[in-house]
């Protein structure tokens, strides 16, 4: 928790800098919903984009699962999934002036994506099998579910804690769910799982509950391997490459988010749902002890 809030709170002070105080060179705005969100005295309505939400959502969130006894004895598993259904364009680059872009990136279909449908996408394939998760968004630079493209593309995707089943057994009930949905980029499955151990849980955990901090950056890899050379635009050449965020990319991202809470992204299944709904409850006393106090 040290290390996440430490992240997420320098995460806030340079949006916030570089929107309090813009240069010339500063290229994005978010739009006023969004700043809006930002502000600590606003922690209590749990934005997503709001640093001190997530900071207290997860600490929230970290104690009732390590008091849930499924997840405790497991076996668990860590699963991400990421149908390009849910990746839309964002074509906000070419617009004349930076309000305008904020506007582009307010009205577009990453910004109003139904996340309720991915859930439910999600719900399906587990079946019986209890989860825990939250939906997350991530930024895919000059690329689209076709291929490189002019603008860039917001993926809306989702961490699942599952429990019940080995890595193997898993694999087996999510291989209708990789077989229906393909993934944003060729050769990479739209479902991964990974095993937990038990020294690895609350890292793993916490890695969910996160806001968007990293870029996923294609690059065209000619060698492949040492036995492989590709030549031409072969897709499988096309590698993704995770780096950090840039603060003009984070802004961006805060007017795709806006008007999300934390507690509409978090979701679960069968004992995974009743876990989420005691999550909720407590994370939003400061909220609906507000809302009494107004006249």
């Amino acid at each position: 928790m040290e290390t996440f809030a430490e992240v997420h709170l320098r995460t806030d002070d340079r949006i916030k800098d570089y929107l309090e105080y813009p240069r010339r060179n500063y290229k994005q705005v978010a739009c006023w919903d969004a700043f809006d969100e930002l502000q600590r005295a606003n922690a209590h309505a749990l934005y997503a984009n709001n640093a001190y939400s997530r900071i207290a959502f997860a600490e929230i969130a970290l104690k009732h699962v390590a008091a849930e006894k499924g997840i405790v004895y497991g076996p668990r598993c860590f699963v991400t999934i990421t149908p390009a259904r849910f990746a839309f364009p964002l074509r906000d680059r070419l617009a004349p002036g930076r309000g305008l872009r904020s506007d582009l990136r307010c009205m577009s279909e990453a910004a109003h994506c139904k996340i309720h449908h991915l859930q439910q996408v999600a719900r399906q394939a587990f079946g019986n099998l209890p989860f825990i998760g939250m939906v997350e968004v991530a930024l895919f630079p000059n690329w689209s579910s076709s291929g490189w493209a002019v603008f860039d593309s917001v993926s809306w995707h989702c961490h699942l804690l599952a429990w019940g089943a080995t890595q193997d057994e898993l694999n087996g009930i999510l291989q209708p769910l990789r077989e229906r949905h393909a993934s944003i980029k060729d050769g990479v499955t739209s479902v991964h799982v990974q095993e937990v151990p038990d020294d690895d849980l609350m890292r793993q955990f916490v890695y969910a509950l996160k806001g968007p901090q990293k870029v996923y950056r294609t690059a065209f890899l000619r060698a492949v391997s040492r036995e492989s050379e590709l030549t031409g635009f072969d897709t499988r050449a096309w590698r993704i490459k995770k780096d950090w965020l840039r603060t003009g990319d984070r802004v961006r991202l805060l007017d795709v988010m806006a008007g999300r809470t934390l507690d509409g992204l978090l979701f679960g299944n069968r004992e995974g749902t009743a876990l989420a709904r005691a999550i909720r409850d407590e994370a939003l006393k400061p909220f609906r002890a507000w809302e009494q106090r107004q006249p």
